[in-house]
Parts: C-alpha cells; structure tokens; sequence
C-alpha cells in the first residue's frame, strides 16, 4: 500500500498532464467516495482521454486523489459490457434488449402472480444518480409493491441512518466541509479519511497547520491520523459503547456541559447521565484497552475545546452495536452544545459518491422527502402523488440480509442486482453464494464478467461515470452535477432508461414518462417540498453556475450548509423519518441510554485473534473498476492479513509468508503483512478483493469468507468489524484447505455452480 502523503505527491505530479491532447473538458463530479470532488473529464475524438480537478470546486479546491486522477480509464476498458446476456445451460450468449427486458417483466409478473409482493426483490448499489434511485424505489414500492428493495447502504451507512433518526428525526448530517476548516478538535472515530477521503483529511491538516486545530482518533489500528493524533485512543475491536460512555462520563463529572441547550433542546438527559455513571474511566479501561488517565484527558480536550467536529465511518457504523454508537456520538454534541454551529457536527462519511442520495430517495427504508412509511399522512402524500393506492406502498422494507433468507425459503423468486457486487460485498460468502445461486438473478453492471455475473441469468449492460447525467450528493448534502461526456459502448444504456423500459413493460409507463434525468429530477424535487430535504430551490442549472447546493433549498433560497442552528430538530410527529416512538411536539433531540453488551463474537482458544476488516486508498469496493486501472492495480494487486511483529514471531511467521486465515464461517489465503498498524491479537484484511477472477482461483482472498452474518438489531448493518480468527502457516507440501471451504466442508476452490463457474 502506498502512503497517503506519497500518494498526494504522485497525484501532484501528474495533474493536468494531457491537456493539449483534448478536444473538451466536460465539468463533473468525481465517481468514487461520498467526498464529491470536482473535476474535468477531458474528450478526444469522442473518447475520455484524461483527468483534471476543478480548481474552483468548493469540495476539492483543485485537488484529486489517485483514484479519481485515473477514473477515465474505467470508460473504455475492453471488459466493458456492450450487449444484454441470457444464460442457456452454463454459457451467457447475446440477447436484443427487447427479449431481455420482456423476460425480466414477465419473470416479475410471474413471481408477484404466484408469490405476492415478497416473491420479487431488488437491490441496488450507490454509485448511480439521485434520479435513478427514485426510478428504482418508485418502481418497487409504487409499481411491484415489494418490501424487497434495499441497497448497500446497508453494508455503509444503515447504522448512520438508524441512529441520525433515532437522536434527530431524520436522517440529515448536521455539518459541512467547512467545519473541518474551521473547527478547534476533530474527533476521528472509527474512520480514516487520509485513505478514504483523501481531501477531506487534506482540509483537517490544513486546519491544524494555520489555526493549530486538535486531532483526537479512537481506532483500534494505527492509522496516519492516529499517528499524527494529539491523542489515540486504541480501543479494542467492539469496544465503542463503553469508551463513549467513559467520555460523557467525564464530561458530566467535571461539568463541562451545555445545561441551557440540553434544558431547551434535548430530552432524556436524567436517563443518559445514569447510564454513564456506572463507566468511570477505571471500568472503561478494562473494557477498552484504553488507559483511564488517556480517556479523561479526551473527555476535557473535548469538553473544553470552544468547537468539535466528529467524523465518523465504517469503524463505528460495521462495528457491534453500531445504531449505538451512532447515539452516543450525536449525545456527546447535545450535551456540550456543539452542534449547529461553525465548527461543531457529530458528522458522517459517506463511503459512495451518491450514497447520500440513496437515502433520500428510501434506501434506508423510508419513502422519498424522508417520510416514515408508517405515518398514514406522509404515505397518501406518496400515493397521492404517484396516482397508485396507498396500500401497495409497502410499510417496511427487508433488507439485503432478510431477502437471502427469503431466497433459502423460497419465497423470494427473482432478484434484480442493480450497480453492485453482493458475490463479494456480502458477509458469510459461502451461504450468501449459495442464495445466488438458487435465485433467478438479473444483474445490470457496466462490466462483463465480474463476480455476480458468474450467478446471473440475465445481464443488463449499463452506463457508467461519465456516460450519464444525473444529480449525486455528498457527505456534506451537496447536491452535485455528474455530466455525460461520451457515449456509453456498444449498447449499453443508463440505468434510468433501463428501469423506466422495464416499468413499460410492465404496463406502468405512464409514470415512468420522463424524456430524461431532469424531468425525472423535477418530479422528485416536488416529493421534498417543506421537508427537511427540500430541494425545490434546485434546478440543473443552479447546480452548474454554484457548483452545488446543500440540501435544505427551498424556492428562492441558495442551500445551507449548517441544520438545527436554532436548535430546534425535525423530532415532531409530522415531520419525522423513523419508526421509532420518540416524537417529541416541541423538536426536541432525543438523548438515549443505550445498554452496552459485548460482540457477539470475541477471540477465544480456537479462534484467538479479533478479526477486522476494511479498505485501503489504492482500491474502491469490490475492484470492479479499480482492478480494471493497472497503475491503481499494480500498487496492491491482492489481499493479504496484517500481523503484529509480536504475534507473527510467536507464530513463525515471516514478513511476505502465504498464511490462512480462518474462522467459524471459511478460509482465505493470503500474504501475512507485519507491522504495528494492528495491535497484538489483532489482525486486519482489505475486503476489496474477490476470488473469482482469472489469476486469483488458485486461492480465496475475498474477506467476506470469514465474516458473519451477526447485524445491527436496529439497522441490519452487518458487523464486519469485530470477529474472530485463527492464523494458520502453511505446511510444506501443502495446497490449502483441501475439502476444508465454507463451514468446513467444500472444495478448495470455490464450487462450479450450475451457472457456469
């Protein structure tokens, strides 16, 4: 892996190299993660030939990260799809797109006609546009009427989600960008955003540099930011509940509290401060692996910096008891008041460039205008304004985890995979395969092959970046412009006009009748009006001439970058998202005392090393673009498990070594890294990489063979952040885990499915 600060050198070096051999640079916004970086896209002779920033974007500032510096090179790459496939025994051949959509409409009439509404799924990814989700969730829940819909925000932010709602109403993060700038401490829990968001943490040094800005980071790895931390709190895997309530623990012992903002603003403090009081920084120690003397001196710097901004990601949100931890966070700014202003945000990374926009459309379970599907009158607006009857709407939805039990059941018939890659995404590879497998699996993707097309029966050819128009949000609700710069190949089209087809097909047309993504834009755009994401200010061209606006922007108005600066919050009945029981008529936050259990899965004499897993800079997601970029490729070509020194010498491990890793769901096996980026009985694997590409079957390296199925209770969230493993040499002579796969009892490499693996 190359470091961050040597990849911000590279990236300097290359920016802007090119620029005489382009005809046109078309204005976008960059693909990968939820940061939202503007950018050019270059054209020659109608192909994309090159990349440089925006120097005037207000989110990058004329700065790019290596991946998004090579993203045009995803455009042409000889693997792109450019044709719909039908499975006919076990080979894939090309079908027109009017045979292929009239299967995937028949074969969803057949499942609802014989199944009801739970016999069709859909899931989808959080790549595509603002304008693609509403496409996707009107057709599910207006037209299909499943409760089969979710997305991978399930594998991302669900727990975010959950927990915004249950402490604010709805799911909107409080701050922007700006407060990284402007802010006395950043608070970087379970989240490194040197790797993830590269610019983001460019913003935070900057701050430290000119204002002398504070950096605290609670991670169990010694990531860049924990080492250029003022404090790192080197919590155990699972251990965030505890840690957080030692903090408010302090903070309540030595008063350094906000009592007129949690008196006016908050309810629910008496119950909290009670809950806290039985972790004292002794206790919290023994739990967390934390020195008590390191969490007071956490508690003060954040109870007596004048502003804090905590930036939050997978660490809290993949971890046990997630929704949780989520809670505590947003508790730990109501209590001290630092939120709502310059400065102050319990503040969440989006890990995908439209993941944000997901959520506002219903990714996370709730109807567009972030309505609650259980509310009467905010399920009329919907059906209302659809034209539909209010019963099709579907009052909760089942998610990615729920429907593979409905597949094992079977009750779910067809699932339609839509911009992701569940054959490596999911947790428990070897039973979420198997679900694959038995399901007529339709899969629209813009490359072939790639891991859950091995599965598919029918494979719809998609538009990518570059290849469409259409809005996206970011981390801070920005709602940003991507551009369509050049045609997409061969006869792929974008994901819009996919599912619109499809909806005619079905003989829902008539509300599916946009000649393109900014009618389908103004007609969400309407579904948000005088909700707390109000978008009726917006327009394309608003968007073109600020380069993005933040949600809320009402009619007349120009975004806002800051919520709840009156302190008031979206809590009451009318205006809230969650399911939850908790409305309180004045808009008040909610403080909960939420109880603290161990993860339900902990190191012990089989299994004696917390297993975390994770992402590096190099890579995005599955690799389902990055592995097709070879500079992006030859900087980390496969997987391989971090070991601490003192570990590995236990162990005879040498730096380099080919190791398994094993644990109660499967086995992998990769090179062992050394180094003290992990803890003593910690190890760390990237989940980027998958085990079914050319080169790669002759040995499993996708890191979802060792996580469980153990989820959030309130989100669903799987926990790939705290599990368990054992470390294995190889033995001379020995291949591997011959008739040692999943569960301990299948072939080495993974099974010929009847699909054609």
């Amino acid at each position: 892996m190359v470091g961050a600060e040597l990849q911000q050198g590279i990236v300097s070096l290359f920016q802007g190299q090119g620029e005489a051999a382009v005809d046109r640079w078309v204005a976008t916004t960059c693909g990968y993660c939820g940061t939202g970086c503007g950018l050019y896209l270059g054209v020659k002779d109608g192909r994309a030939v090159a990349v440089k920033p925006d120097t005037a974007a207000p989110v990058n500032k004329g700065h790019l990260c290596l991946k998004g510096l090579y993203e045009w090179k995803t455009l042409h790459h000889p693997e792109r799809a450019t044709v719909p496939l039908r499975r006919r025994g076990r080979e894939m051949h090309p079908v027109t797109w009017e045979r292929a959509l009239e299967e995937v409409a028949q074969r969803l009439r057949e499942a609802l006609a014989t199944g009801g509404p739970e016999a069709a799924g859909i899931y989808h990814g959080g790549q595509l546009t603002l304008e693609e989700y509403y496409a996707i969730h009107k057709l599910a829940k207006g037209v299909l009427g499943t409760p089969n819909i979710d997305a991978n925000t399930r594998l991302c932010m669900a727990s975010t989600v959950s927990g915004y709602i249950r402490s604010f109403g709805v799911d909107a993060p409080p701050g922007c960008y700006e407060d990284l700038d402007v802010s006395r401490l950043i608070f970087i829990f379970g989240a490194n955003p040197a790797e993830m968001h590269p610019q983001l943490w460019q913003r935070i040094l900057r701050n430290r540099k000119l204002n002398g800005a504070r950096i605290m980071v609670a991670d169990p790895r010694l990531t860049l930011p924990a080492r250029v931390a003022d404090i790192h709190l080197r919590l155990r895997c699972g251990s965030n509940i505890p840690l957080l309530y030692g903090l408010i623990n302090i903070l309540i012992k030595e008063d350094m509290l906000d009592r007129d903002f949690i008196r006016r603003a908050t309810a629910g403090f008496e119950e909290l401060a009670r809950a806290a009081a039985a972790f004292p920084p002794e206790r919290v120690a023994g739990l967390t692996g934390v020195p008590a003397a390191d969490i007071v001196a956490a508690a003060r710097l954040f109870g007596r910096s004048p502003s804090a901004v905590t930036v939050f990601c997978q660490g809290v949100n993949q971890s046990s008891q997630a929704v949780d931890t989520v809670t505590l966070i947003n508790s730990l700014h109501l209590i001290t008041g630092k939120i709502g202003r310059p400065g102050s945000a319990p503040f969440s990374l989006t890990g995908q460039a439209s993941a944000l926009s997901m959520r506002e459309i219903g990714g996370g379970g709730s109807l567009p205008g972030f309505r609650n599907p259980e509310n009467p009158e905010h399920r009329r607006q919907v059906a209302d304004y659809w034209g539909i009857p209010e019963e099709r709407l579907p009052r909760r939805v089942n998610d990615i985890n729920r429907m593979l039990e409905l597949v094992e059941d079977g009750r779910l018939k067809v699932l339609w995979v839509i911009g992701t890659n569940p054959a490596v995404s999911l947790p428990d590879l070897g039973f979420s395969r198997r679900q694959l497998e038995k399901v007529f699996l339709i899969v629209q993707d813009i490359f072939y092959p790639m891991e859950t097309a091995a599965f598919a029966d029918i494979f719809l050819p998609g538009a990518g970046w570059g290849e469409k128009t259409g809005v996206v949000t970011n981390s801070e609700r920005r709602l940003n412009l991507v551009r369509r710069a050049v045609d997409p190949p061969g006869e792929a089209r974008d994901d819009l006009a996919i599912v619109s087809h499809v909806a005619r097909y079905l003989g829902a047309g008539s509300l599916f009748a946009w000649q393109g993504p900014e009618d389908a834009f103004r007609e969400l755009r309407e579904l948000t009006r005088g909700r707390p994401n109000d978008m009726t200010g917006v327009d394309y061209a608003l968007l073109e001439r600020l380069g993005g606006v933040q949600w809320p922007c009402p009619e007349g108005g120009r975004g806002t970058p800051r919520l709840y600066t009156d302190g008031v919050f979206p809590t009451r009945a009318e205006e809230a998202q969650g399911y939850g029981e908790f409305h309180h008529p004045e808009g008040r936050a909610r403080l909960l005392a939420v109880p603290y259990a161990p993860p339900p899965e902990v190191p012990d004499g089989e299994f004696p090393f917390w297993l975390n897993t994770g992402r590096v800079i190099e890579h995005y997601h599955t690799r389902t673009r990055t592995k097709r970029i070879p500079e992006l490729q030859a900087l980390v070509p496969g997987a391989y498990v971090e070991i601490n020194p003192a570990d590995a010498a236990r162990l005879q491990v040498t730096d380099g070594e080919l190791v398994q890793v094993i644990s109660r769901r499967g086995w992998i096996q990769v090179p062992a890294r050394l180094t003290e980026v992990v803890a003593p009985g910690e190890v760390f694997v990237p989940f980027h990489f998958g085990d079914l590409d050319p080169g790669e079957r002759e040995r499993r390296q996708a890191a979802n063979h060792l996580t469980g199925r153990n989820v959030d209770p309130l989100s669903g969230q799987p926990m790939a952040k705290a599990g368990a493993c054992r470390i294995e040499k190889l033995q001379a002579g020995s291949t591997g885990q011959e008739g040692r796969g999943e569960k301990g009892n299948g072939p080495r490499i993974f099974y010929k499915s009847r699909k054609g693996l």
